[in-house]
């Protein structure tokens, strides 16, 4: 069955195979993209990867100048990790006018 979880250090394994299938390509909603994949092999750098992903939903939690709240999860079907969803707590200026939304005025 395939559930929603709080990103979770014991599936670095998990996660470590379904992203080298993304070959380097650029994922939205993963929250990786200052994190090289190579240096995420080492588990405590991924335990600092993880804590940043967790703690990026908290409003005081520092980040980039323009970025706003985001609480990451990650798709999973048993042990298996499948995918990464982001949810931003609210629009920033480039989300609102550079990328849109599915809300219409």
């Amino acid at each position: 069955m395939v559930r929603l979880i709080a990103p979770d250090v014991s599936y670095h394994s998990s996660w470590l195979d379904g992203s080298e299938e993304f070959d380097g390509a650029h994922r939205d909603g993963g929250g990786g993209e200052d994190w090289p994949l190579e240096e995420l092999r080492d588990l405590p750098s991924f335990r600092r990867f993880v804590d940043a992903l967790v703690n990026d939903a908290l409003p005081e939690s520092p980040r980039k100048p323009g970025y706003g709240p985001c609480t990451y999860l990650w798709i999973m079907e048993g042990n298996t990790f499948l995918g990464s969803l982001a949810i931003r707590h609210e629009l920033t200026d480039f989300l609102l006018n550079e990328v849109g939304t599915s809300a219409t005025a």
